[in-house]
């Protein structure tokens, strides 16, 4: 599947959009020291915390500041088409301009496989700053799983919202999705906030559901 075919991006003011308020928002400045040592960066190097706290306190976080709305979208990364389309979902929500909204991946903070300890707990500042997590899943085969744990934590529990591919028959669902503890993880999330999608166009249409 190509997320270029079909439909152009939108500003995203689906129903979903109109229907459901956004979570409270939280004043994304404040507590970054906090948000740190929550996110277990005390345990860090002195090295690693200073790089975090560089992130954190960096030029793209301060544009995410900006925004009543901000997206971080989990899933697939690297390169192929699940990643393809985990942007498509990105830039979609990214594109939504009323209120002005803004979207990101933990991956656009410039991460390299070398510094592998700071994913998780950068991961973990972002969905507390965040006032929506969206995951884009396929599978539960992926890196990305361990996010899910995090998603899942009552704590953002909340926020969280998840566009879940389905295959066409039960063998192959149930090959993509063998994992039981993500599979409780998303057991824990209401339904209401569990979107299916089988194609390209299926997936644009619930990015569009999410307030």
């Amino acid at each position: 599947m190509d997320p270029a075919d079909g439909d152009d991006h939108t500003d995203g003011s689906g129903k979903g959009e109109q229907s459901s308020p956004a979570p409270a928002d939280v004043d994304a400045a404040a507590n970054v020291e906090d948000r740190l040592v929550d996110a277990g960066a005390t345990s860090l190097t002195p090295t690693e915390y200073q790089r975090l706290k560089d992130l954190v306190n960096g030029d793209r976080l301060e544009q995410i500041k900006g925004h009543s709305r901000r997206y971080l979208v989990a899933g697939a990364g690297g390169d192929g088409e699940a990643a393809d389309r985990r942007g498509l979902v990105c830039g979609r929500l990214d594109d939504r301009r009323d209120p002005p909204a803004v979207a990101v991946r933990l991956e656009d903070f410039g991460l390299t496989r070398e510094e592998m300890a700071l994913w998780a707990r950068l991961f973990d500042v972002l969905c507390g700053m965040a006032t929506h997590v969206v995951a884009v899943l396929e599978d539960f085969d992926g890196g990305y799983v361990w996010e899910l744990g995090l998603l899942y934590a009552p704590s953002y529990r909340a926020k969280a919202w998840v566009l879940q591919r389905v295959y066409d028959d039960d063998r192959t669902q149930r090959e993509h999705y063998e994992n039981g503890m993500a599979a409780a993880h998303l057991e824990h999330l209401s339904r209401e906030r569990v979107f299916t999608w089988a194609t390209v166009s299926d997936l644009r249409a619930a990015v569009d559901e999410i307030p």
